[in-house]
Parts: structure tokens; C-alpha cells; sequence
């Protein structure tokens, strides 16, 4: 039918990456020689709205960005250290942005059987103990800590409803 467009297969997103984000990503991407292009700032703002880290094809899904053009650039992005590849069940990694981007330290809760990965703020008690617990541990290594993660694994609610 002549004028009538193909429905689009994506549905992208309307968020937006804020000025402040927008403006640390030109920085750290400049001295890697990338630029922070139309596909980057879609995949950036989607990961930025989002409440959870994201696999691939909830970025493509919500961003709009061709699938080969979004796995080229998350992985650029996360070789950049703007965006961090966090580890789920079987393979099915998700993304989210590092956290001097996000300025959101968290943690992560990862459902063993359906690979769900969301984020929760620890208490300032736990980050001191576990800070204290690393330090400990440490001591007599040398090694310098610039940063911890801490997953916890186990079943969603989701899951444990349908077993």
C-alpha cells in the first residue's frame, strides 16, 4: 500500500541522557578517540533511566538501536569503563552504567532461575563491614581496592511462586 510505512520493530525509548552524564561520557570516551555518538547516547540513556541492569535486547528493545550496532557498542563502552557488564545466570549478562557515571553506588540481587538482576541500596553498616572486611583481608597483600561488588544469589519472587 503506497504511503503507509512498515510498523517499526523496536519501540525506542523517549529518555534522554542528562547534560551531567552526557558531558563525564565526551570525557572519558575522548582519550579513547570515540565519540558519543547518536546509537552511544540512546544505549547511555536507556541504561541511565532504567531501575535494574539491562540484558542486550532490553537495550535494543528500548533504545531502538540496531542489534548489531548496540552489542558493538555496549562492548565498546564497557572496554571504556562507562558502563559495566554485571554477570548473570547462564551466560545472560546485563548492563548498567559504572558508577561514576550513575553517582549510585548499589548491589546487586540475581535470581538463579530466571537471571533477573536488580539493585539494592546496602546500609551504610554493611558497606562499613564489608569495607572493613576487605581491608582486613588485604592488609598484608599490597593489593589496592578501587572498588567492591557484592551480589547476592538466589530466587525471586516470581520464581518462587511458579516452583
Amino acid at each position: 500500500m503506497a504511503g503507509v510505512k512498515p510498523a517499526s520493530r523496536t519501540a525506542p525509548s523517549h529518555a534522554a541522557l542528562s547534560p551531567a552524564t552526557a558531558s563525564a561520557v565526551i570525557a572519558a570516551l575522548a582519550p579513547l578517540e570515540l565519540r558519543l555518538t547518536r546509537h552511544r547516547r540512546a544505549v547511555l540513556a536507556v541504561l541511565e533511566a532504567s531501575d535494574r541492569p539491562l540484558t542486550a535486547e532490553e537495550v535494543v528493545q528500548r533504545s531502538g538501536v540496531p542489534m548489531s550496532t548496540a552489542y558493538r557498542n555496549l562492548a565498546e563502552l564497557v572496554d571504556a569503563g562507562v558502563i559495566v557488564r554485571v554477570s548473570g545466570v547462564g551466560g545472560g549478562d546485563r548492563h548498567e552504567l559504572a558508577e561514576q557515571f550513575s553517582q549510585h553506588h548499589h548491589h546487586h540481587l540475581v535470581c538463579v532461575d530466571c537471571g533477573i538482576v536488580t539493585d539494592f541500596d546496602a546500609s551504610a553498616q554493611l558497606e562499613k563491614l564489608i569495607a572493613r572486611e576487605v581491608d582486613t583481608l588485604l592488609a598484608s597483600s599490597g593489593f589496592q581496592v578501587t572498588h567492591h561488588v557484592f551480589d547476592v544469589r538466589g530466587r525471586c519472587v516470581s520464581c518462587q511462586a511458579g516452583a
